[in-house]
């Protein structure tokens, strides 16, 4: 039997009143916004608490249906006013299955007007949504990062890379690789760092499934694509990071 009916604003401000008891509120500045770009106010909250919060919170919450958790992460994300409240509404996607499953790439886009800057864009575009959700609905998909791609806000240009990231990594299929190629393809000529670092992720990210497509890209492009991409993806091709040096061996491995 599943939950009673979340009291949403009830809900958003317990969580709210959590994460600022867990830092101590930062109203911006050249430090956290360098990384943010936000322009939203802070909480200060470390990412390990910010995880340990989504957890306690879904697993007081196990019972209750996806599509009331899909509406308490939208609600963090649009209303919140804090850089964490609209993390945390990524964050609660990226832990619950049936949440992302109540998603709809309409309602997706509309969450993207109210998040701005690396990290806001990252937390729900780089990792939340993998291959088989994107798979589930590619032409819904397909059409919201083409959209995107061309819209004239720059943090939902960035996101129509971002959001190829994990399932070009993480997925052979095809479709993944060849949209990865046309939104690149669209933004590589963009100047500002928010772009010409997201280019490099996303060509990278299709090192892993599409190495020779990939460099051969490079080759036939080198002069258009930005230098960091050019630059960390031939290091990616060689040496498997970006950097061009060897990977650590993780402890014990």
């Amino acid at each position: 039997m599943a939950d009673a009916a979340l009291d949403l604003a009830a809900e958003h401000a317990g969580l709210t009143a959590e994460l600022k008891a867990l830092g101590t509120e930062y109203l911006g500045g050249d430090q956290n916004d360098s990384y943010t770009g936000s322009g939203h106010p802070f909480f200060c909250v470390s990412a390990p608490n910010m995880r340990r919060v989504t957890r306690g919170w879904l697993s007081a919450h196990r019972k209750t249906y996806g599509a009331e958790v899909l509406a308490l992460a939208e609600r963090l994300m649009v209303e919140g006013v804090h850089y964490e409240e609209k993390v945390l509404g990524a964050l609660i996607l990226g832990y619950s299955a049936k949440a992302r499953a109540a998603a709809t790439p309409a309602r997706i886009e509309a969450w993207l007007g109210h998040l701005q800057g690396w990290a806001e864009i990252d937390s729900l575009c780089a990792s939340v949504f993998g291959a088989a959700d994107v798979a589930a609905d590619w032409p819904g998909w397909a059409a919201l990062i083409d959209r995107l791609s061309r819209d004239a806000n720059i943090n939902k240009r960035r996101a129509a890379l971002v959001f190829l990231v994990t399932p070009t990594r993480t997925s052979d299929d095809a479709r993944f690789r060849d949209l990865g190629f046309e939104v690149v393809e669209r933004l590589k000529g963009e100047k500002p760092i928010l772009i010409t670092k997201a280019v490099s992720w996303l060509l990278r990210s299709m090192t892993a499934h599409a190495g020779p497509a990939v460099a051969a890209y490079l080759d036939a492009n080198t002069a258009s694509l930005p230098a960091i991409a050019v630059r960390e993806t031939r290091a990616k091709l060689a040496s498997g990071t970006k950097s061009g040096r060897p990977a650590k061996p993780r402890p014990g491995a």
